[in-house]
């Protein structure tokens, strides 16, 4: 008899909920006996980073695909039966009942974008709005928030110095808004 060889499959399951059914599937796949045809899960995610009040940095995962997991299987019945019925699963992307596998560059582009060490802030500031500077040379000034640089996590800040506006560069930990 030939052996299949394994593909990664895209499976949906319920938002927030990714790394729990990564967890349940490598425990059903231990319980049921099947470490051939369920090899490996895979849970695309990135760091995140948050600027919370006073400049506390938070650093979090963020699913890159949200709802979705990618599972390495050979698709047999049983197999297919068991990652269907797990917790949280709503089902595989398929074409007329048959689950379509991820292309090799489709894969490979993912894995990439998660390999890629760069991190994405978000923040809640906006232009125009008044700041507060709490760290550096310039701590206890205020003024105006002119540019936010998300993908750097910088914000470029106009302080009146010496009776001019001077905009002054800083990180996200460095500003309050008032």
């Amino acid at each position: 008899m030939e052996e299949k060889k394994s593909q990664w499959y895209v499976i949906q399951v319920i938002s927030g909920t990714e790394e729990n059914v990564k967890q349940s599937l490598f425990q059903r796949r231990e319980s049921f006996g099947l470490e051939e045809y369920l090899i490996d899960v895979f849970v695309p995610t990135h760091d995140v980073v948050s600027v919370r009040a006073w400049g506390t940095k938070v650093k979090k995962k963020k699913n890159i695909l949200p709802w979705y997991i990618l599972v390495e299987m050979n698709v047999t019945n049983e197999s297919w039966y068991i990652v269907r019925n797990t917790p949280n699963v709503t089902g595989f992307l398929w074409a007329w009942n048959i689950p379509v596998p991820v292309s090799g560059a489709e894969l490979e582009q993912l894995k990439w974008k998660v390999e890629s060490k760069e991190e994405t802030f978000t923040t809640k500031f906006k232009t125009w709005d008044r700041a507060l500077i709490t760290k550096g040379a310039f701590e206890n000034n205020e003024g105006v928030i002119t540019d936010v640089n998300e993908s750097k996590g910088l914000v470029k800040v106009n302080v009146n110095l010496l009776w001019r506006d001077t905009p002054i560069e800083l990180d996200f930990s460095q500003v309050v808004v008032k």
